[in-house]
């Protein structure tokens, strides 16, 4: 019975509110996190990009990586549509490998579980989003698509 219970809760698509909901944890816990880390504790991340070195620019690259956070809360706060559904999906993919990225990108200053681990956890999210394809507000699933009614 239990098995059943669960195999029916992951077939349900979550409401409006708890999709939003999610969205403005995620984006919070993603800024504080990383803003806790890279700004309070001074935390290094990686300056070599694509063979550049950029240390003069360090602070500018953390607040760039604080910045990805505000992506979900925005969309939490607005609530509009900015694509189909299959570009939304794309974008969730997208933030995936951001994310994935920015967690690398982290320098351990320590052996033990530290932000780019949370950073990587909290990259699964959107991948399971993009798998699932449940996370879309009931408003954005048909963005800009003609429905036509046949009545018989």
């Amino acid at each position: 019975m239990n098995l059943m219970w669960i195999a029916q809760f992951a077939m349900k698509r979550p409401t409006d509110k708890t999709i939003r909901i999610w969205r403005i944890v995620f984006g919070l816990i993603l800024i504080l996190a990383l803003y806790y880390n890279l700004i309070i504790l001074n935390k290094w991340v990686e300056t070599t990009y694509f063979g550049q070195d950029l240390a003069n620019f360090e602070m500018t690259i953390k607040y760039i990586l604080i910045a990805l956070g505000i992506v979900p809360v925005f969309m939490w706060a607005s609530n509009i549509c900015l694509a189909k559904k299959k570009y939304v999906k794309i974008i969730q993919i997208v933030f995936w490998i951001l994310l994935m990225f920015v967690a690398g990108k982290v320098l351990k200053a320590s052996p033990n579980i530290d932000i780019d681990f949370l950073i990587w956890f909290m990259s699964l999210f959107p991948l399971i989003a993009w798998i699932t394809g449940k996370c879309i507000t009931s408003n954005c699933m048909k963005y800009k698509e003609k429905i036509t009614k046949i009545r018989v």
